[in-house]
């Protein structure tokens, strides 16, 4: 069974504030919001990508945000090629859910297997008008692989349904030489997991309910967590 690397490419910068990850908590608080794609290298070769991102036309970050934080966003392909990559190298994709600026550049990989909860297209197909936040056109021309709950579609990658955020959300599970990591999938933050009790639900959700058990349940999984917008994200591997 092969274990991964799994860096964090920087493909754009919000500056919202902290409620927007953590439901009844930190509204008014300021923070940088980091949209990042993962990208998983294995020790047999194969290189997977976790969420493609904000659109490379749209990359800009906010004012201040590369001086306060000694980072910079880049196109996905520019992050790529930073890794020695080119998109062509990449075997599959893992739609966690399908908002703009986690499958913003889902066409540069139009071949591969993308893979994404059969609720999550569902929804992303007629999203209802209070939820802006989807654009079908950024994946209408891709491969998308519609799975249903659980599952291990590559090895050493395990999909976990976790919904609330959006109806389809998943968490992707990776085997990596430091022990098991999971990237959330839904929207949160270090201040979604305090080190004593339980996690705090998501700030933004279709359904509040199953956000708070879905962030449950990463929670306890245990080993490495990685927020989906946790701006302090480094290399893991």
């Amino acid at each position: 069974m092969p274990a991964f690397s799994i860096t964090p490419l920087l493909t754009g910068a919000r500056n919202p504030d902290q409620g927007i990850m953590t439901y009844q908590k930190g509204y008014g608080k300021k923070i940088w919001l980091p949209v990042w794609s993962f990208l998983l290298r294995g020790d047999d070769g194969a290189a997977y990508l976790v969420d493609t991102g904000l659109a490379e036309d749209e990359v800009m970050d906010p004012p201040g945000f590369q001086e306060e934080t000694g980072l910079a966003s880049r196109p996905l392909r520019e992050c790529l090629e930073a890794e020695g990559l080119a998109p062509g190298d990449i075997r599959a994709v893992i739609c966690t859910h399908l908002h703009d600026d986690h499958c913003g550049n889902a066409a540069l990989f139009p071949d591969v297997p993308q893979y994404v909860q059969r609720a999550e297209a569902a929804f992303a197909r007629a999203p209802h008008p209070l939820d802006h936040r989807y654009d079908w056109g950024f994946v209408e021309d891709v491969h998308l692989v519609e799975v249903e709950g659980d599952c291990s579609p590559l090895p050493g990658v395990d999909l976990l349904l976790a919904p609330g955020h959006s109806p389809g959300v998943q968490a992707v599970r990776v085997r990596t030489p430091q022990g098991p990591a999971t990237i959330t999938g839904f929207c949160c933050n270090a201040e979604n997991f305090p080190a004593r009790g339980p996690a705090v639900c998501p700030g933004v959700h279709t359904d509040a309910l199953a956000a708070y058990d879905s962030i449950q349940r990463i929670k306890n999984l245990g080993g490495i967590i990685l927020p989906m917008h946790e701006l302090g994200l480094r290399k893991i591997g």
